[in-house]
């Protein structure tokens, strides 16, 4: 057996040999042959333009045997769908892929038993047969190819000729890439790109397409990104999380960006189609394409996405693409998700601590310290009515030592919170605990809860007025003071309701569940877990980390050490393992 190598030769492409029928160069009879061993031998003459016109190769069979033989052709590589072969009638060469190996077409010349004597193949001819290969978007530039010339009785091979190259012959294609700057991740190029949600500047990709290598690009191209059904599955999302929570703007060459709008086709994928370009030979042979990308706060939190860049002819078929990843992280908590929390001073003296931008990057839940003012030593109580925000929105009440109630509303200034306090009523007195419980009566304005020092917890429904900021009590249920410690007004459990903690005198801590009903505002308390009594003071001042289900647990304590304790959304656990934040919180002896 006699092996041929010529390095511009694509091997096996000539291994398609004469037999596909077309007239071969010269030939030769059997008793011409002698002992000679039989061979083949290889050559190109041309390039194979991806999407573009066929490059040619000859295949030459020589001292062909006289027993029944036929040529096989084998190509290694992926995306082999993308190569076609014929031959100069135009009549592909018919392949299967190995059944064992999915990465291995096999062409096979000639196999069939022309002779019908039970021996696949039959006879060659001596000479020359001309191929043309063909390749399209999607094969992979590294492909080997082996051709052979097997015996038709015993399969074993007659001659090998191999070079491994890109399909044996030089690919030319176009091609694409791209780059990309996202605020708070740096820069990088054909890579995944993170983008925070809620940040205020967008993050910046560019796409670059070179048509250069294409001889005859399409007249006109476009971009695409889609995901699939599948790819939004398993990252966690469904389209219409994805097409409303994130925007992305397009500019060509430097024009002004302007939105570009998603549609969601009949397979569930999420598409964009970027305006189309003109190319020829008056036109450059690279361009470059700006986005603009932006997610919302309100995008979930979930894992990367892979979608696929892909250029576009105008007949559909696709010259390019380029898978990408995408990561829409919740690292950074935007203004408008932001809350805050207070502490009173044994001067009498109100400060307000705002949640970070980057809790769980920095590990800085909150920023230093800022005074609201003094005087606040004239309240024996203190709680929210609402959740508080870094913009200086949440109301506010104070019970004064002679049982006066004082209702301070939200200013909508984060640096000056509060406005001028309003009376409520006198008569306050007559209770010893009062929760701000949020809206756990399902209208959509904040409620208050007292527990009397009978033990009997009332709910007063907020009003939505200021000046009359309660309507008349009602009663919610007695036996409350077997509690040392209430907190409530955020969703611990994830229905989207407000729930409520209560601390028992062994320190065991007891959730009650919102139902949203007015006549039963609480369901029956289940147990959280017990060693509680270490605090001295619990309050839920929503989520402080910017993406938990929903809120956080402080406690401070006997040591001054403050705790939050984030949300899981799960009513059987609640919370997550605790995270100490601070230290020397004794200094405060309220914490709302």
């Amino acid at each position: 057996m006699r092996i041929n190598h010529r390095h511009r030769v694509a091997l096996a492409i000539a291994a398609l040999s004469a037999a596909i029928g077309t007239a071969p160069v010269q030939t030769a009879t059997a008793a011409d042959v002698g002992a000679s061993a039989a061979g083949l031998e290889l050559s190109t003459n041309g390039t194979v333009n991806v999407n573009g016109a066929p490059g040619e190769a000859d295949l030459t069979v020589t001292n062909p045997p006289a027993e029944d033989t036929y040529i096989r052709l084998d190509l290694h590589g992926a995306g082999l769908d993308h190569i076609r072969i014929t031959d100069d009638a135009g009549t592909d060469v018919p392949s299967h892929y190995d059944p064992s190996d999915g990465s291995r077409r096999i062409f096979e010349i000639g196999a069939a038993d022309s002779d019908h004597d039970g021996v696949p193949g039959a006879a060659l001819a001596e000479g020359t047969t001309r191929l043309h290969v063909a390749a399209e978007y999607g094969v992979e530039s590294h492909v080997s190819i082996y051709g052979r010339l097997v015996d038709g009785a015993s399969g074993q091979f007659l001659d090998n000729a191999f070079e491994q190259g890109p399909i044996g012959m030089r690919l030319s294609s176009p091609s694409f890439s791209n780059s990309w700057e996202s605020p708070g991740h740096g820069t990088g190029t054909n890579a995944a790109i993170a983008v925070s949600a809620g940040y205020p500047q967008p993050a910046h990709m560019r796409l670059t397409t070179r048509m250069g290598a294409m001889p005859s690009p399409p007249a006109t191209t476009h971009s695409r990104l889609r995901f699939t059904a599948r790819q939004l599955a398993d990252a966690g999302y469904t389209a219409s999380q994805l097409t409303k929570g994130v925007s992305v703007e397009y500019s060509a060459d430097g024009s002004p960006y302007k939105a570009v709008a998603w549609t969601v086709d009949g397979s569930g994928s999420a598409v964009l189609d970027f305006p189309a370009r003109a190319w020829g030979p008056d036109k450059p042979g690279e361009a470059n394409e700006d986005l603009r990308l932006s997610a919302s706060w309100e995008l979930p939190s979930a894992g990367f996405l892979r979608g696929a860049f892909s250029t576009l002819a105008d007949d559909g078929r696709q010259v390019l693409g380029q898978d990408q990843e995408f990561h829409f992280e919740h690292d950074y908590v935007p203004a408008s998700a932001r809350h805050s929390f207070y502490g009173r001073d044994a001067a009498g003296v109100l400060w307000q601590y705002k949640e970070g931008e980057y809790p769980d990057t920095t590990s800085r839940y909150y920023t230093p310290r800022t005074r609201v003012g003094g005087g606040w030593q004239a309240y024996d109580l203190l709680t929210k009515v609402s959740t508080f925000d870094v913009h200086g929105t949440g109301d506010l009440v104070a019970r004064d030592r002679s049982g006066v109630l004082w209702y301070y509303r939200g200013s909508g200034d984060g640096n000056a919170p509060f406005l001028s306090r309003s009376r409520v009523g006198g008569g306050w007195q007559v209770y010893d605990t009062l929760v701000g419980a949020g809206d756990v009566t399902g209208d959509g304005r904040p409620d208050l809860l007292a527990r009397d020092r009978a033990g009997t917890l009332w709910l007063y429904k907020g009003t939505g007025n200021p000046s009359a900021p309660f309507a008349a009590r009602t009663r919610v249920g007695d036996g409350w003071n077997t509690y040392t410690m209430i907190a409530g007004g955020t969703d611990l459990t994830g229905d989207g309701r407000p729930d409520l903690v209560a601390r028992d005198h062994n320190g065991v801590l007891w959730l009650y569940r919102g139902t949203g009903r007015a006549t039963a505002p609480f369901a029956s308390r289940t147990r959280i877990s017990g060693g509680w009594n270490t605090y001295t003071t619990l309050t839920s001042p929503g989520d402080l980390s910017g993406h938990s289900h929903g809120g956080s647990l402080l406690a401070r304590d006997h040591d001054g050490r403050l705790w939050i304790y984030f949300a899981t959304g799960k009513a059987d656990a609640p919370f997550g393992p605790r995270l100490e934040i601070g230290t020397g919180w004794n200094a405060y002896n309220s914490i709302v």
